[in-house]
């Protein structure tokens, strides 16, 4: 629908910050190849409606107050989450990701909500970053672990399923997302 992101600028996208993806992975001990392919998917199913919705709650002036953002399509209650499940587990901290915050953000807060969907708009290092977060997260969620080491294929389509959508049976984009993966592993 109107994707405004072809394949083309996707993979110089990635290209341009392969550096950083690199960066993420070697920190967080996951796939350089797991991140790419879930930032493939994203960016290019990135549409209009897309930017019709981070405009509606970039300018409060319609009832919408959060939508995906970004180049890893994040809303701003998803990317709470994950910051919160990755200080959990002493994984990073907000002081660590420079979120402006004196206290833990609350999903159900609409300014929390509000804070972490304009970091996720505005930074696009952080958005990755938190997008990796949250592939830890679905990754526990689904598997019971963090070790993408020892995932099998069905494990690895489960997590890329989780990371798109809130179901636990595993769908196209997680097929999909799968053959990417590969695609990057083998470049």
């Amino acid at each position: 629908m109107f994707e405004t992101i072809s394949k083309k600028r996707t993979e110089k996208i990635l290209k341009e910050y392969d550096s950083w993806i690199h960066t993420l992975s070697a920190k967080y001990h996951i796939p350089a190849a797991f991140i790419q392919a879930i930032l493939y998917m994203e960016m290019t199913r990135i549409n209009l409606v897309d930017y019709a919705a981070d405009f509606a709650v970039w300018t409060g002036v319609f009832p919408k107050k959060d939508s995906s953002t970004g180049y890893a399509q994040i809303f701003g209650f998803v990317g709470l989450n994950a910051v919160n499940f990755a200080a959990d587990r002493g994984l990073t901290s907000y002081a660590a990701l420079h979120i402006p915050s004196d206290h833990r953000l609350n999903r159900h807060d609409p300014k929390d909500v509000r804070l972490m969907w304009k970091y996720l708009h505005h930074d696009r290092k952080a958005n990755l970053e938190v997008a990796v977060l949250n592939m830890l997260s679905a990754a526990e969620e689904m598997t019971g672990r963090i070790d993408f080491d020892s995932y099998s294929e069905d494990e690895l389509k489960h997590i890329f399923t989780r990371y798109n959508a809130n179901t636990d049976k595993i769908t196209k984009y997680g097929e999909d997302a799968y053959q990417h993966y590969q695609r990057f592993l083998n470049q």
